[in-house]
């Protein structure tokens, strides 16, 4: 893993990652992490680029003061601003590979929604979620164009979205939806174990084949805890990722008092799930693009193409058949995601 050349955004977000908590005190930044996670190397580059760490995180709370759902992962650039909403666990840097590999010219805000910061609660109607992000956008920037993307389950915030902002006279240049999951696959519980069941157990699988390729223990037996820390990581991850679907079913967690941020993760996609439930898509008339991961996502449960129920001319990209859907716009995918969205902009 090459930390000094992840971007800011990644950078923070692998650090949170580990449980490594970055903030400002003032104009000074301050550390704090569990025993043995803050490494010589992560202590190096926190020395190294501490002005730019500094200026990041001044340029996102500037914009959390006057509108607290818009996060920059990209400010600069000339092309029309991307507002993006994540799936239903509200990660914003989610979209941090993406952006990144979308360029410097192309200026990408994710929309964090109420709930996650610990000062709002989280809202159960896709109509209110999409309203309230509606005003933060227009007060951020009063004309268009915009364009407006949705990732996973976000698909359907994102589309209720672009057409609030159109019904309010702004001109939504491109609705994009990347991998997006009909709300119906909600709505109906069983499909919607098989659907998550696919998703966690591809993810186990592949966070596996990743750790493998790490360098092998004979070669450095330092390595060993390398692929230690990243598996604990991902499956504690994917541990926490269990309990709104539990909560769907009336299941209670473990009995461990859970990490607040946590808890309101939890709390957050409970709530986001049961949103996307009742949320019923009408016709849509702008220009809409979908992002698939591969042709194959067509049958992965999540019903992309009932999309086309309410706007049947909508643009289809796949991307290649290599490409691995629960993580299609992070590395090594993102890539190939990018070069699809610049595709549809041409």
């Amino acid at each position: 893993m090459n930390i000094a050349a992840m971007t800011i955004p990644d950078f923070l977000s692998d650090l949170a990652g580990r449980d490594i908590k970055v903030w400002l005190e003032g104009s000074q930044l301050r550390c704090s992490a569990p025993a043995g996670a803050l490494t010589s190397e992560f202590r190096d580059q926190l020395r190294e680029r501490k002005s730019e760490i500094i200026g990041f995180l001044n340029m996102a709370a500037a914009a959390a003061r006057q509108q607290p759902s818009i996060v920059p992962l990209q400010s600069r650039g000339t092309r029309t601003p991307i507002y993006a909403v994540p799936g239903h666990g509200g990660v914003v840097f989610s979209f941090s590979d993406l952006s990144k590999r979308l360029g410097d010219d192309q200026p990408f805000f994710a929309l964090e929604p109420p709930g996650l910061d610990g000062r709002t609660d989280p809202m159960d109607r896709v109509e209110d979620i999409a309203a309230y992000f509606a005003r933060q956008i227009l007060e951020f920037q009063p004309t268009g164009p915009y364009i407006i993307a949705g990732y996973c389950s976000g698909a359907s915030t994102a589309f209720e979205l672009a057409k609030v902002l159109e019904q309010q006279g702004a001109n939504v240049e491109c609705l994009a939806l990347f991998g997006p999951v009909h709300p119906s696959t909600y709505q109906a519980a069983s499909r919607l174990m098989l659907f998550q069941g696919k998703r966690r157990a591809g993810a186990v699988i592949h966070h596996l084949r990743k750790a493998v390729t790490m360098p092998s223990i004979a070669a450095c037996f330092e390595h060993l805890g390398e692929r230690a820390r990243y598996l604990g990581t991902r499956f504690r991850n994917r541990s926490n990722g269990l309990r709104p679907l539990l909560a769907y079913f009336g299941v209670k967690g473990d009995k461990v008092k859970p990490d607040p941020v946590l808890a309101r993760r939890s709390r957050l996609e409970a709530t986001a799930t049961t949103a996307v439930r009742r949320y019923r898509p009408t016709s849509y008339q702008g220009r809409l693009c979908i992002f698939l991961p591969n042709k194959a996502w067509v049958r992965s449960g999540a019903a992309p193409l009932r999309w086309l129920e309410v706007a049947p001319h909508a643009e289809i990209y796949y991307g290649p058949k290599s490409c691995y859907g629960p993580l299609m716009l992070q590395e090594p995918d993102a890539p190939s995601i990018a070069e699809l969205y610049r595709q549809s902009a041409r």
